[in-house]
């Protein structure tokens, strides 16, 4: 469980849809324009986190809504952001901040 859990968040992308939907449920077109990407793109990451179970859905009408229920992610996102002195993003100007990770 452990390690499925940490390779599913094992990508940039992924870590930043889990701390936008940890907080709100969000939509696919909403998730799209605040990481600037392509729907495809992104439903591909979404398959990975729904296949981890690490995201749940629901669908209103045409339009798909995802959250996660998952203390587990909350608690390891935030021991990340205060291991690596990580500011917690936030949506800026329509995007998310691109000061997640790290990077050495």
């Amino acid at each position: 469980m452990a390690a499925c859990l940490l390779t599913a968040m094992g990508n940039r992308k992924r870590m930043l849809i889990l701390d936008i939907v940890s907080k709100n449920e969000t939509s696919v077109g909403k998730l799209a324009v605040m990481l600037g990407m392509g729907q495809s793109a992104l439903s591909q990451q979404l398959t990975i986190l729904k296949n981890a179970e690490l995201v749940q859905t629901r669908r209103d009408g045409h339009t798909i809504y995802y959250r996660t229920d998952s203390e587990q992610v909350r608690m390891i996102l935030a021991t990340l952001y205060e291991l690596f002195d990580i500011a917690v993003p936030s949506p800026r100007d329509g995007e998310i901040a691109n000061e997640i990770l790290v990077t050495g």
